[in-house]
């Protein structure tokens, strides 16, 4: 608070030199005009006037002398640099000199009567605007005594002529109360000045917090005029409506435009949540008018990441599968493996024969694939909370191919991560039982197309949403599209041994970390799982 102070106060004394500067090159201007007026009135003979009375010969040499100079001074002032006038010390010089110089030529002029003693009321009033602090209040002090002297010396010098020390007194009084009521004014105005600029200061400073707090808040927020013009967007708007980060959102998608247009036709309507692309988070949006009694003014458009709300959705499905495996384990896993024993033992017997020993080993086989089923379905109720940890990808990679060479060791895995340092935020178990499952399942498809068992792993960080992202390719033949909306259902698979639960629990572990996984169509023609992270500097819950 003190440093905004001090920049206030920084702010004011330059305004005050500025404004002092020019009131300067003004009153240069008057002193030039004065000193041409008083010979002009000095010289002329149709109007009767005091000036240099005393001594007119004087008076015209003080004067023409004290003209050239002011001249002199007005143009001087108009080249100098604005340095030279940061102290106040050449105005107070100049405004003395000119108290100086009039109280002279009012003595020249017989005292008080001429009249001049107006003009050092000019001075004045100007010095007490261009010079502030306790260096002011010598200049109606410098001015009446030198009028006082004047008159003094007038008695003295001159005494036919009617001296007026009351006049004096009076004019001394007067330059007094001038310098004091304009000192006040100019307080009062540096005052409110200062008040000004702090408010002022004090509101830029909660408006860039505002504006930061819009642009860091995880909500994405939109200001649309009533044509559907993006006014303002935030960050989070951007990203969740796949946007690139460094570009402005002129256009609303649209899919958003859509239920916008629905809403504008009934308030009440509650949108559904909904995907802009097939890589775009899922979100949900909301609209509200900026001015509630105007239908045409424009709507504010706050969107949501149901990232969040399908993370607590995941605890409480698996919380509820905790309690449903435990009866699944006690109600089908005993049984499931009387039969698979009683399978095996009747398989050892030597009055079988061929016929019976296959119907056997089918028994046997599907009572181990019923096995792994309740095995991957406890692994989901006994789940853990994901403790999401900041990875640097490259080095994680790096570490995961190492550990899988020794599974997999006639395994093809590539592995390219652009930027280098790009981070993720996600439990490293969680993220290696995904990447064991879809690299296993890459491998498998390579090799059945023919590419010894090649998976290529794609690291980056998406321009346009700001997320970092994980591809795993495989070249396999894809998933058919009849099938694409299916893949991630559980207990759907096409291999007669699986499970159907290797990319249901793949995905259920990513959205824990309010990660997501996707298909694509690869290029090459195989497939393409992607994992979007979270934003590695956005804490999961």
């Amino acid at each position: 608070m003190n440093t905004q102070r001090s920049e206030i106060l920084e702010e004011i004394e330059r305004r005050r030199l500025g404004v002092s500067l020019g009131l300067l090159r003004v009153y240069n201007y008057y002193r030039a005009m004065v000193g041409l007026a008083l010979l002009i009135v000095f010289t002329q003979t149709f109007i009767a006037s005091r000036l240099g009375t005393l001594h007119p010969d004087w008076f015209l040499a003080v004067t023409l002398a004290y003209t050239i100079i002011n001249l002199i001074s007005a143009i001087s002032v108009q080249f100098l640099p604005a340095r030279f006038f940061n102290t106040q010390y050449p105005a107070f010089a100049l405004v003395s000199f000119d108290i100086l110089v009039l109280a002279w030529l009012m003595y020249l002029s017989g005292g008080v009567a001429s009249g001049i003693g107006v003009l050092i009321l000019v001075a004045i009033a100007t010095g007490s605007i261009i010079v502030t602090g306790a260096i002011a209040n010598l200049l109606p002090a410098l001015a009446t005594i030198a009028v006082l002297y004047e008159e003094f010396y007038l008695s003295l010098s001159a005494p036919n002529l009617h001296d007026d020390y009351f006049q004096a007194g009076v004019l001394g009084t007067l330059y007094f109360a001038i310098s004091l009521a304009i000192q006040s004014l100019s307080k009062r105005i540096r005052q409110n000045d200062i008040r000004s600029l702090t408010q002022a200061a004090e509101l830029a400073d909660l408006e860039r917090v505002n504006r930061q707090i819009v642009q860091r808040m995880r909500t994405g927020i939109l200001l649309i005029d009533q044509d559907n013009q993006v006014r303002m967007t935030n960050q989070s708007a951007r990203g969740l409506l796949g946007q690139n980060q460094d570009n402005s959102i002129s256009l609303l998608p649209q899919p958003l435009v859509e239920h916008l247009n629905a809403w504008r036709v009934n308030n009440h309507l509650r949108i559904a949540p909904f995907q802009i692309r097939p890589d775009t988070p899922e979100i949900k949006v909301a609209f509200a008018p900026v001015r509630a009694d105007d239908p045409h003014s424009d709507v504010t458009i706050f969107i949501e990441d149901t990232g969040e709300v399908q993370q607590q959705a995941q605890q409480l499905k698996l919380a509820a599968l905790g309690r449903l495996s435990a009866s699944i384990a006690h109600e089908i896993r005993n049984p499931l493996g009387a039969i698979s024993h009683a399978a095996q033992l009747l398989r050892e017997s030597t009055n079988l024969d061929k016929g019976d020993a296959r119907l056997t080993t089918i028994i046997h086989d599907h009572c181990q694939r019923m096995n792994d089923v309740i095995e991957n379905v406890l692994e989901m109720s006994r789940r853990q909370q994901p403790s999401p940890t900041k990875l640097i990808l490259s080095d994680y990679m790096n570490e995961f191919i190492a550990g899988l060479a020794a599974s997999l060791p006639d395994a093809i895995v590539e592995v390219t991560v652009d930027p280098k340092d790009t981070e993720v935020r996600m439990d490293t178990r969680q993220l290696g039982q995904v990447l064991t499952n879809l690299v296993s399942n890459g491998i498998r498809y390579s090799r059945e197309a023919g590419h010894d068992g090649k998976v290529l792993l794609e690291g980056g960080v998406d321009s346009r949403t700001d997320r970092p992202y994980l591809n795993v390719i495989d070249f396999g033949p894809g998933v058919p599209e009849s099938q694409v909306g299916n893949l991630f259902e559980p207990f759907f698979t096409t291999e007669h041994t699986g499970t159907g639960l290797g990319l249901y629990i793949s995905r259920e572990l990513c959205e824990a970390n309010q990660a997501r996984l996707n298909y694509y169509h690869h290029e090459a023609g195989g497939s393409c799982f992607r994992i979007t992270f979270t934003h590695p500097d956005r804490i999961t819950g």
